[in-house]
């Protein structure tokens, strides 16, 4: 009886491990936008899509407030170090409400799978208007149960409260995401830097498809984040000023990415509320 028992939850614990990476093999999309997505693709040109972040390999020690976010031990998404119990990522990487014990972070190392120190979840808060259907309001805190203290870890600033990033300005995303069509995610930390887009030019480009208040959008022709970049942050100027929530599955192509808007008075209050940051 004992042996079945344990076999049993060994082939759950399978089950559940590969339906979170199937999860996270497309980038998220909202309802009604991959009708645009696939109009783009066609259009454009394919080698500008086989760059998909566009940047190369960057070094913790740099950017030590990234997080990997592990569900079951396997990296789903980034995620940011925002005080020294807390971290930030976006809504879609929990939703709908995990249980904590199944949620580590990795601190303090550039490879995804190995160095630095395991933190483990011991709350999880998802913005309670996030919307799975339009991707709105796509962000979530973890506190971890201990502090994140060691070597190559600190927390990023954010932006203030009604904060708006303005057209054009550089910022850069970083995570291990994918970097080509035929690859699989990067076991290297790496980043690219993009400008802001006009949210009007975005709007049009997503026509169709809300891009709400909430949201910023970022990127140009072959600079980009991808698949398992997801939840990481952007950052200008040394704060984050978003979070990567959704976009082209054609990563690097002429669509706009989507992130979550901190400057926001939905998404900043939400953040103080719950985590006095």
């Amino acid at each position: 009886m004992n042996i079945v028992v344990v076999i049993c939850a060994v082939a759950v614990a399978v089950v559940s491990a590969n339906d979170v990476e199937e999860r996270f093999v497309r980038r998220m999309l909202p309802a009604g936008a991959q009708q645009i997505d696939d109009r783009a693709s066609q259009m454009a040109s394919p080698g500008s899509l086989k760059k998909i972040v566009g940047g190369g390999p960057v070094s913790i020690q740099t950017y030590s407030y990234q997080l990997s976010l592990r569900n079951y031990a396997h990296h789903i998404c980034g995620a940011s170090i925002i005080s020294s119990v807390w971290a930030l990522t976006a809504a879609h990487c929990l939703y709908p409400d995990p249980d904590p014990k199944t949620i580590t972070l990795r601190a303090g190392t550039s490879n995804q799978s190995s160095g630095g120190r395991i933190y483990n979840a011991s709350r999880i808060i998802i913005h309670p208007m996030y919307s799975p259907s339009t991707m709105d309001n796509d962000v979530a805190v973890i506190r971890v149960d201990s502090y994140f203290n060691g070597p190559n870890m600190g927390y990023i600033g954010l932006v203030p409260l009604g904060y708006e990033p303005m057209t054009g300005v550089r910022a850069i995303v970083t995570g291990w995401g994918r970097q080509s069509e035929e690859s699989k995610q990067s076991m290297t930390l790496a980043g690219v830097e993009i400008p802001i887009v006009d949210k009007t030019d975005c709007m049009n480009q997503w026509s169709g498809v809300q891009v709400t208040p909430q949201m910023i959008c970022a990127g140009e022709l072959g600079k980009d984040s991808c698949n398992g970049d997801s939840g990481g942050p952007l950052v200008s100027g040394g704060r984050q000023i978003g979070i990567v929530s959704w976009g082209s599955t054609k990563c690097g192509g002429p669509l706009a990415a989507i992130y979550t808007n901190l400057g926001n008075a939905a998404i900043r209050t939400f953040i103080s509320s719950t985590t006095g940051v």
